[in-house]
């Protein structure tokens, strides 16, 4: 616990030191720093529907804490969040790790486990082979993350104002979408981001993440919480964008249901696709 202090701390001087103190340019700054601890919470909370022993979750939240690292550099030097025009932010990430002391002091077992969870929590897939410790922590990370990232945009897209351009990668808010990414979706796969071309395409992305859930608890999360039902609405209303949300929406209650423990599984955010996007309005 004295070690994660220390990290905490860490962390907060070395994110707060890129802050300018104006409120356009640190905006996206301060998402992230928002971001990071909410990540945290939703780790612990996944952690302890496994069961993790205190150990675990203690290197969970160190995970969290730091996965998002690297975007402070690479908002500095390239004033955008999006890793295809600048650099993969986890790589970035793993290198301000480097020369951090505080990260250093958590022993080299742990440091390991962090720089691999951070290297593998952007990536489309993960490996097809995974020791298993690394894999409970790198699956913790894309689950927890996920759940944040959904909670962000289902709040950006409601928000009457432009959303930021480099919370929403700069991508076009235009009328149209990629229907590679609506065959992804049809195949029950995640989206594949270089695919992207509009804000339609991104809440598409977003919307797929649901097939690359780890754990019982984040879905049981997501259903709870609505964002998913969220950004559906926010979509257009077209018979190929209402199939695409049916399909995630029918993934979500096939998962969650077996975990329900007889609850109700009619709960209003969980829409049927034609519902979902006529809502919208």
């Amino acid at each position: 616990p004295d070690r994660f202090s220390r990290l905490k701390s860490w962390f907060e001087a070395y994110a707060g030191s890129f802050l300018t103190g104006q409120s356009e340019t640190d905006g996206p700054l301060l998402l992230k720093i928002d971001h990071t601890p909410r990540v945290g919470r939703n780790m612990r909370r996944i952690g302890h529907s496994l069961q993790l022993t205190d150990a675990q979750l203690t290197t969970a939240e160190a995970v969290a804490l730091l996965h998002d690292i690297g975007r402070f550099p690479q908002y500095r030097r390239f004033g955008t969040f999006n890793d295809r025009q600048s650099a993969n932010h986890a790589t970035l990430g793993i290198e301000v790790l480097t020369n951090a002391a505080a990260f250093k002091d958590l022993g080299p077992d742990v440091q390991k486990i962090i720089v691999d969870a951070i290297r593998y929590h952007n990536v489309r897939t993960l490996p097809s082979r995974q020791k298993p410790q690394s894999a409970l922590f790198r699956q913790l990370i894309r689950d927890a993350d996920k759940l944040d990232i959904w909670r962000v945009f289902a709040q950006c897209y409601q928000n009457p104002a432009q959303p930021d351009p480099t919370v929403i990668l700069d991508l076009p808010d235009r009328p149209t979408w990629n229907s590679r990414i609506l065959r992804s979706i049809a195949s029950g796969q995640i989206a594949n981001l270089h695919q992207m071309q509009s804000l339609n395409d991104f809440k598409l992305l977003q919307l797929s993440w649901v097939f690359d859930i780890n754990f019982p608890e984040t879905l049981i999360l997501a259903r709870q919480r609505g964002h998913l039902g969220v950004i559906a609405r926010c979509l257009p209303d077209a018979p190929a964008i209402r199939q695409a949300i049916d399909m995630v929406m029918k993934r979500l209650v096939q998962a969650v249901a077996p975990h329900l423990h007889g609850e109700d599984n009619e709960h209003p955010w969980l829409l049927d696709a034609g519902r979902a996007v006529a809502q919208k309005r």
